[in-house]
């Protein structure tokens, strides 16, 4: 927080955290998803303050050497909180698109092979047609080839859905990645596959936060099988695991069609869902969303080495792993479990340990460079913690609770009539 606005009053996180802040958050998290044996993440970006923001975001992301799609996503703007809470008049002002394209014509992003690649993230979809048209058709003329958005259907019922408004509008198309899709409908699943699209599902969040039930392996959702892949979501709130994500979707699914059982008082015969399908839901699935199964996603001759070694012999997965190994990842392991991770032939956690990295930063006139500052993970750790330590001290519950009215009222969502 700069200037004039330093006290103790009520803050916004966009208006606390820095641009310096998001290099060491992106980085972090990077660093943590690598640490859990991920090599590719979807990052759905709502932090995109101002442009020097998003560079050091991307920076951070470069930096950590995880494969990644940063979606860079218009976001609402605290413009002040005093008297009370208040945002930006203009959702989507000029440069919120003016930086995404710099960002889209920038070294190396501008180069297909690199890992780190522009995507957009979208959910302002209540502004005229005209407009979200219009910044899809410029998304998309920048090559961006991955768009995400957040389809929760649960609190606005009476409302047209995601997948309905996006295929009237000619917008849904392979590389979308709808996220949770709690109280999706059979006709809403059917549209996601006829198009090529996928969900991307987190059944912590879905569980915890009334998002759900988690779609992962519903019954009553034909087809959701071939178009669901896994997502962390909130890394800030849940574990980074994307394996924690295949076992809490695999067992509460399992636990739904055991409840099936005993209300029919039947014992069954066998278990339901296989871990094999939980697997490929949090590997090929997920790059199948992504448009990069022909890379990544599966160990095969021509495909970027991307690989995960899991310790066979750990006090967790041994005997397991020697008679089904992916029953070993999804039932048995931890994290601790990670023996070795490379990404694009680079092995970035080696012996169970995150290995060092070289700080990427944006140069106006030549892009993101590397520099010769190496990055141990103490010096992560100890940069989040003071960061944690001041945004903390200024933003109270009280404050907390206005966010949260207006996150419900962007999804259409009353808030909750105040106690007397």
């Amino acid at each position: 927080m700069s200037g004039s606005r330093h006290s103790k009053e009520v803050i916004a996180a966009g208006l606390e955290l820095k641009a310096e802040d998001m290099f060491w958050a992106n980085l972090a998290g990077s660093l943590e998803a690598i640490d859990a044996g991920t090599t590719t993440t979807l990052d759905h970006a709502h932090m995109n303050w101002s442009k020097d923001h998003s560079r050091s975001a991307i920076a951070g992301t470069i930096s950590s050497g995880i494969r990644s799609i940063f979606g860079y996503t218009p976001v609402s703007v605290v413009a002040t909180t005093k008297p009370k809470i208040e945002f930006s008049p203009e959702p989507l002002p000029a440069w919120v698109m003016e930086a995404f394209e710099q960002l889209a014509i920038s070294q190396p992003l501008n180069n297909p092979d690199f890992r780190v690649q522009l995507g957009f993230g979208f959910d302002f979809y209540h502004l005229p047609k005209e407009v979200v048209l219009g910044v899809f058709e410029k998304v998309r003329s920048l090559g961006t080839k991955v768009i995400t958005s957040h389809f929760i259907q649960n609190f606005i019922k009476d409302s047209e859905s995601l997948p309905v408004l996006l295929n009237s509008y000619g917008l849904l198309q392979k590389g979308t990645v709808l996220s949770h899709a709690g109280g999706a409908t059979s006709e809403d699943v059917k549209l996601l596959g006829n198009a090529g699209c996928f969900v991307s599902a987190t059944p912590n969040t879905e569980l915890a936060m009334a998002v759900g039930p988690p779609v992962c392996f519903r019954n009553d959702l034909p087809g959701i099988d071939r178009i669901c892949s896994l997502g962390v979501d909130c890394h800030s709130a849940t574990s980074g695991s994307m394996v924690n994500e295949m076992r809490v979707a695999l067992q509460t699914a399992r636990g739904i069609d055991s409840e099936v059982h005993i209300q029919k008082g039947r014992w069954p015969r066998g278990i339901t869902h296989t871990t094999a399908a939980a697997f490929n839901m949090g590997t090929i699935q997920g790059a199948r969303a992504l448009c990069m199964e022909h890379e990544i996603g599966s160990i095969e001759v021509g495909k970027k080495a991307d690989l995960v070694i899991w310790d066979a012999l750990s006090p967790a997965m041994m005997c397991v792993a020697q008679r089904d190994p992916v029953m070993a990842i999804v039932l048995h392991s931890t994290i601790r479990d990670v023996h070795t991770v490379l990404v694009d032939g680079e092995v970035r956690k080696e012996n169970g340990k995150l290995c060092s990295v070289k700080r990427n930063e944006w140069d106006e006139a030549q892009g993101f460079l590397e520099t010769n500052h190496t990055i141990h993970w103490k010096e992560v750790s100890d940069r989040l913690l003071a960061i944690h330590k001041r945004l903390v001290s200024q933003t109270p519950e009280p404050f907390l609770l206005q966010i949260e009215d207006h996150v419900r009222e962007l999804f259409g969502h009353k808030p909750p009539a105040a106690k007397m």
